[in-house]
């Protein structure tokens, strides 16, 4: 993202799916260094949430590259490796979110009850695809 007024919307869809999912909907890192012997985090995998590895890449990657306009608090920006071989969290499910932001194939396999126990909301999250202009 360019950082023009375009980039607005874009910007303030990733804030709203950061703030729907909470803190709770969040994967936790775990410490590892790696072969150029700095400090990496390997982001831990959450079966039950819609894969939002790219958006979360953009927002790090944006950290990393415009320090003058992000707040210097939270976590400090470094790699973050996300794959599907990484641990598996062990955080529960979110309940109340909406439909859209859970794995579609992990909601397939509930069972009615659990369906019925995660509560969805019936607010709409719609997806967007973010460009990127190549940094």
């Amino acid at each position: 993202m360019e950082g023009n007024e375009d980039d607005a919307g874009a910007w303030k869809w990733l804030q709203r799916l950061v703030k729907t999912l909470g803190e709770h909907g969040m994967s936790s890192d775990e410490s590892d260094i790696g072969n150029d012997v700095k400090e990496v985090l390997r982001v831990k995998n959450m079966g039950w949430r819609r894969s939002i590895a790219r958006e979360l890449d953009l927002v790090d990657l944006q950290r990393l590259v415009d320090t003058d306009i992000f707040a210097p608090q939270g976590s400090r920006p470094m790699r973050r490796i996300r794959a599907p071989g990484n641990l598996e969290s062990c955080r529960d499910a979110v309940k109340g979110l909406p439909l859209s932001l859970y794995d579609s194939a992990w909601v397939a396999s509930l069972r009615q009850h659990q369906l019925d126990e995660l509560n969805t909301c019936e607010e709409q999250f719609s997806w967007m695809q973010i460009a990127v202009a190549s940094i």
